[in-house]
């Protein structure tokens, strides 16, 4: 089972259905539904989430997603390490170089997002994708 780190903006569109093509988003929970991959999120991540979320949906939507998301999703935590880390990083946007540095601490196999910034520090140690090509690299196994 691979183990996905999944980015804010991933959930964001889930659950407020927000993606142009929500079945392609549909269909990589879908994965986790049934043990393909295993999700993860880090602590900063859902709460990230949840300011969102409660901003659109209210704040007893939010809780009632935020228990669902708990329960599908494992939760990752850093350390001062990984915060140094990723200080030290060449990386410019310090948010992602801490998820990204949690996700390499934790030996994710990928991160899944739509920030293209983020995007971009992908590497061999650790890939990061947008859900479709994440979905490509599943479909073509």
């Amino acid at each position: 089972m691979s183990k996905i780190l999944f980015d804010t903006n991933v959930l964001l569109d889930f659950f407020l259905q927000r993606n142009p093509q929500p079945e392609k988003i549909e269909k990589l929970f879908g994965l986790i539904d049934n043990k393909t991959i295993e999700g993860y999120i880090t602590l900063s991540i859902l709460q990230i989430f949840a300011y969102y979320l409660t901003s659109a949906k209210g704040v007893e939507v939010t809780k009632g997603i935020l228990e669902m998301v708990i329960f599908k999703f494992q939760l990752l935590e850093g350390n001062r390490k990984t915060v140094l880390n990723a200080l030290k990083s060449e990386h410019q946007d310090i948010e992602d170089a801490i998820q990204y540095f949690i996700a390499l601490e934790h030996e994710m196999d990928a991160i899944v997002t739509l920030d293209k910034d983020f995007l971009k520090m992908s590497s061999p140690n650790l890939p990061i994708y947008n859900p479709i090509n994440l979905l490509e690299e599943f479909e073509s196994f």
